[in-house]
């Protein structure tokens, strides 16, 4: 089936209130300024699901069911985005006004939809949602019985970790028939309040720009950036580990061997059209920021930064994996300090009031792709990913945003759920020429139909 063909038709949209709002929980949840350093805007998690014996409703009664069990641990979800009416920063009004859960039908069978093409795929899987929503949790059921379950909230909320744990959480309530989790979510922003007065190196201000119709490239420009999905087998992340790791050097890690590649790579595509190129993270901190082993592994908002390097195009293409690798590890390990996060936090304190008092957004630098070609890389990665909602574990679960008119290149990488030690490599925005490069690389493989049987009986 062509991509273009894949409709959605939304059967249902209903608000589902927590059924036992916590006792004392504060009306209003004040966003952290490491919150506001990434900003308001939509996210999604779409996770991907093939046909259930039980059938789409069967899931679909499970979820309804859960629900306001579900609010009523993740209470903020139940409420609404608003402005503080004097200062205009966003703020969680917890108002248990309810999430929203929609219900949609594609006519298509799942296993018909050719995921490589991204937006053409999970772009048209999400449903767009009111921008006060604090969650929209949607189900799609495909011909045949596939379905996507999909979660979509605001980036003032959430990051990647956290969004790891409000599906583990769903999933777990919803096998669970409502009883308690496991572990409960931690909400608490006391830990990332600024200093007074607030302290930050000077250097930091180079590394954050504002997001304006200046900095922006243009929307033609913006729309020849492609989006793809790509697999990579556990045989082939263990064989670039071992040449990452080569000569005696310290052990690599898959993330930072594939990092590593995926720069040399960027170097070969930028060829000789620059003399450098750069390569930036995005760095969760949450042992940083509490050493205590797991303590923020349930903290629902953000403890992520970024950093990056610039290199020779010349110099990355001589360079053996294990040197590039070395310089991948140095980078990351240089912002994962409870100090850098620190910083982040009193520099905002500096900056919000004018910030969201003009409606400006700031960015980092490196993501307005000004300058030598830059690519951000993250991953949800050591995070386990737990989508099993009691009928079957799903085959995708990828994050999806809109990239906006940001002219660097972006993948986000994210193990394969069905356990098999694969990872998905989500290229969220990539230039045709880079896309031609790692598609020359037998390393990658298009995601196609992930592999999904078509049902007995099911005409594709």
């Amino acid at each position: 089936m062509a991509a273009e063909d894949l409709r959605i038709e939304v059967a249902s949209r209903t608000l589902v209130r927590a059924s036992r709002p916590p006792p004392g929980f504060p009306a209003v949840l004040a966003i952290s300024n490491l919150d506001l350093v990434l900003g308001h805007f939509p996210i999604y998690l779409v996770s991907v699901y093939p046909a259930p014996a039980a059938g789409a409703d069967a899931v679909l009664a499970a979820v309804r069911g859960a629900l306001p069990a579900y609010l009523s641990r993740f209470f903020p979800f139940a409420g609404r985005v608003a402005r503080d009416p004097g200062i205009q920063i966003p703020e969680v009004v917890c108002s248990n006004a309810g999430a929203e859960l929609v219900v949609a039908d594609a006519a298509a069978p799942l296993a018909a939809v050719d995921f490589t093409e991204v937006d053409r795929s999970l772009g048209r899987i999400r449903v767009p949602f009111d921008d006060s929503l604090a969650l929209s949790v949607q189900l799609v059921r495909f011909a045949c019985g596939g379905l996507a379950l999909t979660l979509g909230t605001t980036h003032l909320l959430v990051d990647g970790r956290s969004f790891t744990v409000l599906l583990g959480a769903l999933a777990e309530t919803v096998r669970g028939d409502g009883a308690l989790l496991s572990r409960e979510p931690l909400f608490d922003r006391s830990l990332f309040r600024p200093r007074a007065p607030p302290r930050y190196g000077a250097a930091l201000d180079a590394e954050f720009a504002r997001f304006t119709p200046d900095t922006m490239i243009n929307p033609l420009l913006a729309a020849a950036i492609r989006r793809r999905l790509y697999r990579v087998s556990a045989a082939d992340l263990a064989a670039l580990q071992r040449a990452a790791s080569a000569g005696g050097h310290r052990r690599a890690s898959r993330f930072v061997a594939l990092c590593a590649h995926v720069w040399k790579l960027l170097a070969r595509a930028v060829g000789d059209a620059d003399p450098r190129c750069r390569m930036a993270w995005i760095v969760d901190g949450r042992k940083q920021v509490e050493p205590t082993d797991g303590a923020l592994d349930q903290y629902i908002g953000n403890v992520v930064t970024y950093t990056s390097r610039e290199a020779s195009v010349a110099e990355l293409l001589r360079a053996p994996l294990h040197e590039v690798a070395a310089t991948v590890r140095a980078a990351i390990a240089g912002v994962a300090t409870a100090a850098r996060f620190q910083e982040l936090a009193d520099w905002m304190e500096e900056r919000k009031a004018a910030a969201f008092r003009d409606g400006g957004k700031w960015t980092e630098a490196v993501n307005l792709g000004l300058g030598s070609p830059a690519l951000v890389i993250s991953g949800l990665l050591p995070f386990p990913i737990d989508g099993d909602l009691g009928f079957g574990k799903p085959s995708l679960v990828l994050p999806w945003l809109r990239h906006g008119r940001l002219g660097s290149a972006s993948v986000t990488v994210v193990p394969s759920p069905t356990g098999d030690g694969s990872w998905f490599f989500g290229a969220t925005r990539i230039w045709p020429r880079l896309m031609e490069v790692i598609e020359s690389d037998p390393l990658f493989t298009p995601a196609g139909n992930l592999g999904l049987p078509t049902p007995p009986g099911c005409r594709l």
